[in-house]
């Protein structure tokens, strides 16, 4: 039987108690960090997005496969100060195969590292719009770095 106090042939003797203080203290720890990590922008109204996925599960244009990255990198201000969008059409003319009837398979990234296929979602002036082409105030940023 294991007494209240044990003695481990790596470190001094604890107590439960004392184990139960330090998973405590490793519990708030992590929930500070959340919060503070975390932050989200969808309290100041983050950009909602009327994108539809398709039945397939992709996107039926590129707008669609644009807003759906604006909306899902505008929810965190670590996507929000990294993501630029990309979309592509994943649908590719094969020789000797049928054409199919959908040929509008959109999907998105956060960058072109897909290749050349990747097309830029919004065009923005650098100066005076963030990279999803929202006008910014460079004294009262989003999420400030």
């Amino acid at each position: 039987m294991w007494a209240s106090t044990h003695r481990h042939p790596w470190g001094p003797a604890e107590t439960s108690g004392g184990m139960q203080q330090r998973c405590l203290a490793v519990l708030l720890a992590a929930l500070l960090a959340r919060q503070c990590l975390g932050k989200t922008l969808r309290a100041d109204g983050a950009v909602r997005s009327g994108a539809k996925e398709a039945p397939d599960g992709l996107f039926g244009s590129k707008g669609d496969a644009c807003s759906a990255c604006k909306f899902l990198a505008t929810g965190s201000c670590a996507m929000y100060n990294t993501c630029i969008c990309y979309a592509t059409n994943s649908f590719f003319e094969v020789m000797g195969v049928p054409s199919p009837t959908d040929k509008e398979n959109w999907h998105w990234a956060c960058g072109n590292e897909g290749g050349d296929k990747y097309e830029l979602c919004f065009s923005v002036n650098e100066h005076y719009e963030d990279t999803f082409g929202d006008k910014k105030d460079p004294n009262k940023p989003k999420c400030p770095v």
